[in-house]
């Protein structure tokens, strides 16, 4: 019983962990996609803590059957061979990308909270990032499930102290969009993008992970426990932003802004909850380019490792909120091709 619930958890952990990189936890992703909308956007979370609870759960389920051992048999197996060859060498493409905003974010929060030169804590963070992915799959999945539970910890606390000081009104609700627009006409749209990029990026993980787990309802369980944690989280911070606006719009890390306005200790714990946030999302972008890299150089999985690396820090220098404005609705618009398949083979029964 105890064991089978620890499964459940680990599975959950390493979804949400996989999720919940600098853009999430930052609240700069939670601004672009579904607080630029208005508070209508709130709705678009709760579409995407839908779908993430059904597809995370459907693809860890499809790791099993396929006994995969990476995103891309997934790919092909949901997309054919033409189209998922296509979004295979494009998913190598973002998860490089994600690798850079992973480092570009540790660099913008250890200038900005430890003091650092930019550049000193993107490489601190290649280098821990490449150490701990050279473990493989379980060294990923142990630090999922430490760094997720304080994440998620450290989240509720600054949202608590919020809502206590500010208060929650009818008017939370009814809040007119900001003058930026978002990546899409609309906020339907815009939660698709997010829920298709994210997907994928998951998939890196999830996929190897299902293979590895024998219990169909840990299987089941851990994925829908993940999805609804990403849903109430994202929840959780967007309204902590609303309760902010119009002031926080203006910071490249909204939730560090807020946190910088309680107590130092607050301020302290969540600038290294953030940390810890970029460092799981940067382990499985790293894990899942390596291989890519790996397949199709030819080179072996440790020099394909460095190279992957190397290349993240040099191009992580273009800055954090630009990356995500840039790379993230772009890969969502590509990305919709596998969301819309998996949502098709799973009505299949495929």
């Amino acid at each position: 019983m105890f064991k089978k619930a620890g499964d459940i958890f680990r599975v959950a952990a390493t979804y949400v962990g996989t999720v919940i990189g600098a853009g999430f936890a930052s609240g700069q992703e939670l601004v672009q996609f579904f607080i630029s909308y208005g508070s209508i956007g709130l709705a678009g979370i709760a579409v995407a803590g839908i779908m993430f609870a059904w597809l995370g759960s459907y693809i860890i389920e499809l790791g099993f059957r396929l006994k995969a051992t990476g995103y891309h048999q997934i790919l092909y197996h949901t997309c054919g061979s033409r189209i998922g060859g296509f979004l295979d060498f494009i998913t190598g493409l973002f998860l490089f990308g994600g690798l850079t905003i992973m480092l570009a974010g540790a660099g913008t929060v250890g200038r900005d909270y430890f003091d650092l030169s930019y550049n000193t804590g993107l490489t601190v963070m290649a280098i821990v990032v490449a150490l701990t992915v050279m473990t493989g799959m379980k060294g990923i999945s142990i630090v999922n499930s430490l760094v997720t539970p304080l994440l998620v910890i450290s989240t509720i606390v600054i949202g608590v102290n919020s809502i206590l000081y500010h208060g929650i009104s009818p008017a939370l609700f009814f809040i007119d969009a900001p003058p930026n627009p978002g990546p899409a006409p609309n906020w339907v749209i815009s939660s698709l993008l997010y829920v298709s990029y994210n997907i994928i990026l998951g998939s890196t993980v999830l996929a190897p992970l299902g293979n590895q787990i024998s219990n169909r309802s840990v299987r089941l369980w851990g994925g829908l426990l993940g999805g609804t944690l990403l849903a109430v989280l994202g929840f959780f911070v967007a309204i902590i932003i609303i309760l902010h606006q119009p002031d926080i719009f203006q910071y490249e890390v909204p939730m560090l802004y807020v946190s910088n306005l309680q107590c130092e200790l607050t301020h302290a714990g969540y600038a290294l909850m953030l940390i810890k946030a970029m460092y799981s999302t940067a382990m499985a972008s790293l894990y899942g380019c390596t291989a890519k890299l790996q397949s199709v150089s030819g080179f072996n999985y440790h020099i394909s490792l460095v190279i992957a690396s190397l290349f993240a820090v040099i191009c992580s220098q273009f800055g954090f909120a630009n990356l995500i404005a840039m790379l993230y609705p772009l890969f969502g618009y590509i990305a919709l091709i596998f969301t819309f398949k998996l949502v098709w083979d799973f009505f299949r029964g495929k």
